[in-house]
């Protein structure tokens, strides 16, 4: 191998040497990205949190009714306000998760993007 060769295989290897690892530079989009993931964790804990509350709602309306001191109509009507708290805090998730799904791909120039069905199946 010649010289010049040899060396341009290490330059990529000293430019990873050079630029260490740690947190995004801040204002740079990949702290805005970073930042964006932290959002969607948050959503998405939102999300998690609110199936828990409508399982424990199911048990606590199972109680009651048992209990006579309410009716299988009212319980079933608070958990559908809450499927429906669900199933909006879900939407608004995936479309924020599609947004960053495809800022990434456009950023990185990816030419199979968007993706789409496979003609043949």
């Amino acid at each position: 191998m010649r010289p010049p060769a040899f060396a341009a295989l290490l330059l990529p290897l000293a430019a990873c040497a050079i630029n260490p690892a740690g947190p995004a530079t801040p204002g740079s989009p990949a702290a805005e990205e970073a930042a964006a993931v932290g959002r969607l964790a948050e959503r998405a804990e939102a999300v998690r949190a609110l199936a828990h509350e409508l399982t424990s709602l199911v048990d606590e309306s199972r109680r009651r009714v048992d209990d006579g001191r309410s009716t299988p109509e009212a319980e079933a009507e608070q958990m559908r306000a809450l499927v429906a708290r669900i199933e909006a805090e879900n939407a608004a998730l995936q479309a924020e998760l599609q947004a960053l799904e495809e800022r990434a791909h456009t950023a990185a120039g990816d030419p199979a993007w968007p993706q789409s069905p496979d003609p043949k199946r």
